[in-house]
């Protein structure tokens, strides 16, 4: 029985735990579920469902979260829920998390008509990765590199809808040393709003 309130714009995160019975109505409405494998791991929330999800029919994206605790890097989350789902079942391959990571993704956040792809008629949002890095080379199977040993210091060009944002490793017009200024200054002030300390020696209180 579908619920009236979830469709194909509706996005769960995690979805760890949750019954039979609503992931097969997730399933019949058309939503989406993203995984997010660094945090859940870490956190307690259990096993990434990328499996069971894929089992009822639903196309998992991949995200991370929390940032500060589990790091910023796609290559990492798609090698994380990549590592797990073969140590769980291995069933899937590389190629699986490739798409989970752009074609699934930009589905779920809904502009997949002109991204998430290299197609005709759609953006050309692109990156190129470094085949002659030292960490990679040299590269026997792209897709299989990427997710098995893709890491940020791979990316040497970004386009976004065909415009430069990054080239030869280096942003394009972004000023890096004023942007960098005002996190910090951003940092401080919030830290000490909140009476914390930023060098990791803050605990929760505990109850």
């Amino acid at each position: 029985m579908r619920d009236a309130a979830l469709d194909d714009r509706t996005t769960f995160v995690h979805g760890n735990g949750i019954s039979d019975d609503q992931v097969a109505m997730m399933a019949d409405a058309g939503c989406s579920v993203s995984i997010s494998p660094d945090v859940e791991l870490k956190m307690g929330f259990g096993w990434p469902e990328t499996g069971r999800m894929l089992a009822a029919g639903i196309r998992p994206s991949l995200s991370i979260d929390d940032c500060p605790s589990a790091g910023g890097d796609m290559f990492a989350t798609m090698r994380t829920a990549f590592a797990v789902q073969r140590g769980l079942d291995g069933a899937l391959m590389a190629r699986d998390f490739v798409e989970f990571a752009t074609g699934d993704g930009a589905r779920a956040c809904g502009p997949d008509a002109r991204t998430g792809s290299i197609t005709v008629g759609k953006d050309a949002d692109l990156i190129l990765l470094d085949a002659e890095n030292p960490s990679v080379f040299p590269v026997g199977d792209p897709v299989g590199t990427i997710v098995a040993a893709g890491h940020p210091g791979l990316v040497d060009s970004v386009f976004v809808a065909g415009r430069a944002v990054k080239r030869d490793g280096r942003l394009v017009g972004v000023d890096l040393p004023a942007l960098r200024a005002r996190l910090l200054e951003s940092r401080e002030r919030i830290a000490t709003a909140a009476g914390i300390a930023v060098d990791g020696s803050w605990k929760p209180p505990t109850r």
